[in-house]
């Protein structure tokens, strides 16, 4: 299958290679061409600017044309216009130049501003500026191509250790569940997800089992010998937190979570 990536970054690249070992033709695109000649030794490689306006070529539209696109454009918290007019865009290139599917990958930030557990079926609160943007992107997509959305906890993996996010930092309560998922096991459910063409779908893509954010981080800052986080003194009458379930993609045939919890992979993360 020609498969498409959109982002050469650091998710991008690990699918890229991960698809590629399951035998794709695989083409990554960047946003200029500063990126090509290390790109290219690996993949196939395009220029492509969502941040700017784009024009299909004939050069784009015989690459998407029946192309799996795997959107990895990640949802900037400050600018919410620029993320949104890059997915439409990129909805626009995909539907104008016949592409066959995308796989979305969206975030479990659109969860946001709700306690509990949640889950694919969950009500979200599009009140919220930055929820409905994540939404409207999700939307986007969906109605341009058949599109398979994951959407992705907090990303850990080689190259991204969490205990660098709140080292000697302020973090919170200690006992809410944090949401986290390996860059390992992305790979490995997108890879099940392509091998079946599993779109139209919606995932959640978390570690299944619960880890509170006291003893992750603390792991995480011991792991990497950095100093502790500070966390705030139990408060009874605080709200609850927020645990992402991933019941659902752990029924994916031929997939399973290598990393059970977050904790589990922190010895996995540099």
């Amino acid at each position: 299958m020609k498969i498409l990536v959109i982002g050469a970054g650091w998710l991008g690249t690990q699918l890229a290679t991960q698809l590629k070992a399951d035998g794709h033709e695989l083409w990554l695109s960047s946003r200029n061409v500063t990126k090509s000649s290390v790109v290219a030794e690996q993949f196939g490689h395009f220029v492509l600017d969502l941040a700017q306006s784009v024009r299909p070529t004939a050069e784009l539209e015989s690459l998407f044309k029946d192309a799996l696109i795997i959107c990895t454009v990640p949802a900037s918290r400050t600018d919410g216009d620029g993320y949104t007019r890059a997915v439409a865009q990129l909805a626009t290139l995909m539907k104008n130049c016949g592409a066959l599917a995308c796989i979305h990958l969206s975030s479990t930030g659109i969860y946001e501003g709700l306690t509990g557990e949640v889950d694919e079926q969950t009500e979200l609160l599009l009140t919220d500026a930055r929820i409905e943007v994540l939404a409207a992107a999700e939307q986007l997509i969906n109605k341009a191509v058949p599109c398979c959305t994951l959407r992705l906890a907090g990303l850990i993996g080689p190259g991204r250790h969490p205990a660098r996010f709140l080292s000697g930092k302020q973090a919170g309560l200690a006992d809410v569940a944090v949401n986290m998922v390996h860059s390992t096991d992305i790979c490995a459910a997108v890879s099940a997800i392509v091998q079946q063409k599993l779109w139209p779908e919606l995932f959640n893509l978390s570690s299944p089992a619960f880890c509170s954010k006291a003893e992750f981080y603390l792991t995480a800052c011991e792991l990497a010998s950095l100093p502790a986080p500070e966390f705030e003194p139990k408060n009874t009458a605080a709200a609850p937190g927020r645990r992402v379930l991933s019941t659902k993609s752990q029924k994916i045939a031929g997939f399973s979570y290598q990393y059970e919890s977050a904790l589990a992979a922190l010895p996995f993360c540099s």
